[in-house]
């Protein structure tokens, strides 16, 4: 596998997991029936991609596991901080959307720079920044 193919994939592998680790913070907050289950079809979509990036890396980032704890640490601390003063629902929506920003912005980084890239990996980074930007339209009602 190319450098540039590993890369995308490493990014939506990244992507789907800060994003699934998010929604398993967050949910424990909610109280709007609505929102819990819009947030566990995301949650399904993301597992489904970061699957996907494990199985098109041909299992070299499952092995890695990488330095993400570190993120995932601090996307958890930051988001009990930011919970512990405002819980409402317009509040996880707003983190939610953030945390879409982020993902959109840093997937079209790499898309930009890695555009040699295999096929396969550049539609699943192209999958990955739609669900972001859906996610993100359906946040918005609950602003």
């Amino acid at each position: 596998m190319d450098t540039s193919t590993y890369e995308i994939l490493k990014e939506c592998n990244s992507g789907c997991r800060m994003a699934v680790n998010s929604i398993e913070q967050l949910v424990v907050y909610l109280k709007n029936q609505e929102l819990q289950e819009l947030f566990s079809k995301y949650k399904e979509d993301y597992e489904k991609m970061e699957r996907e990036s494990i199985r098109l890396s041909e299992g070299k980032l499952q092995e890695e596991k990488f330095s993400e704890k570190a993120a995932e640490t601090f996307a958890w601390i930051s988001a009990e901080v930011k919970m512990m003063f405002n819980d409402d629902t317009s509040k996880i929506a707003e983190m939610m959307i953030d945390g879409a920003n982020m993902g959109i912005k840093s997937i079209t980084e790499k898309l930009n720079r890695y555009s040699e890239a295999e096929k396969e990996s550049i539609s699943l980074a192209k999958k990955f920044e739609k669900t972001c930007e859906k996610l993100i339209q359906d946040m918005k009602k609950y602003l």
